[in-house]
């Protein structure tokens, strides 16, 4: 979902001088730039906390920066509505932002008594329903058609909301051009192919449009962990499949073998087809000797 921006490396004696002039000083951030900043820390600081417990200090921060965030990108919402970085920033923030929810939880004690305890859990998304948020990605799009990030981040939101379909149109159209992407954007737009496919349990699909990505550059270090995933899931499938045969190969051998036998059985015993007599009836007690 985040961009990711090559910074120009500057000479030390360039970075002196920029400092130097003050006509040179950067301006202070728009409230855009602000918001994606807080944004960007927000999904950060929250992708870290689902993986390990967090402190008191970063929940409280996590907390102020879902909040700040969307507040302000309403706010730019409401002065301008025709705003493609206004809809962007909203609907970025309402779906893939970070809130911390208080939820009780039941324990039990070393006698077996139960009790509640309030844990705060960490959930990506700052509304339950994605409608809004998608619609203002949308709309993002549809004011700033010729913004190949704006398109693409819509269409990975509609896959990670499980509106696959969708996805797989929007980013079919941009693969073949519209807009005119950059090499890596249209990278994206393959990897992003495969990932719908993916999901869609069309393996051989996801694979050729990895493929057809890595063709552009074929070092992407993003497709060849793709690749991996890919194989690996064809490896599950194909073993899944040949254990799901062999398990029912068995069971016909089983059924044949159970049939066989009650071809030849009787309640009173084996029976002869041919001669039309038991086994009880075709056995005659051989005298001692």
């Amino acid at each position: 979902m985040k961009t990711i921006w090559i910074a120009v490396l500057l000479t030390v004696c360039a970075c002196a001088a920029f400092a130097a002039d003050p006509a040179q000083t950067p301006a202070p951030a728009s409230p855009f730039e602000q918001g994606m900043a807080d944004f960007d820390r927000n999904t950060t600081l929250g992708a870290m906390l689902e993986a390990r417990p967090a402190t008191d200090a970063e929940l409280g921060e996590l907390r102020v920066l879902s909040d700040r965030g969307l507040k302000q990108a309403r706010a730019l919402v409401q002065q301008d509505p025709n705003s493609a970085d206004a809809q962007y920033l909203l609907g970025s923030w309402l779906i893939y932002g970070y809130r911390v929810v208080p939820v009780d939880e039941i324990t039990f004690d070393g006698s077996g008594a139960s009790g509640t305890r309030t844990t705060n859990r960490i959930i990506l998304g700052l509304k339950d329903d994605p409608a809004e948020g998608l619609a203002a990605l949308k709309k993002a799009t549809a004011l700033a058609p010729n913004n190949g990030d704006y398109l693409l981040d819509y269409a990975a939101a509609l896959g990670d909301t499980g509106r696959i379909d969708e996805a797989r149109g929007v980013l079919k159209g941009v693969w073949a051009g519209t807009p005119q992407l950059s090499i890596p954007q249209t990278m994206r737009a393959g990897f992003l192919l495969a990932n719908a496919a993916d999901a869609q349990g069309d393996l051989s699909a996801a694979r050729e449009w990895v493929y057809s990505a890595l063709a552009l550059d074929a070092d992407t270090a993003m497709g060849v962990e793709l690749l991996r995933d890919l194989d690996a899931a064809v490896a599950a499938d194909w073993n899944a499949a040949l254990d799901a045969a062999v398990a029912a190969a068995q069971a016909d051998g089983e059924e044949s073998y159970q049939g066989g036998l009650s071809d030849q059985y009787t309640d009173e015993g084996y029976y002869d087809e041919e001669s039309g007599t038991s086994g009880d009836e075709g056995y005659e007690e051989q005298p001692a000797e």
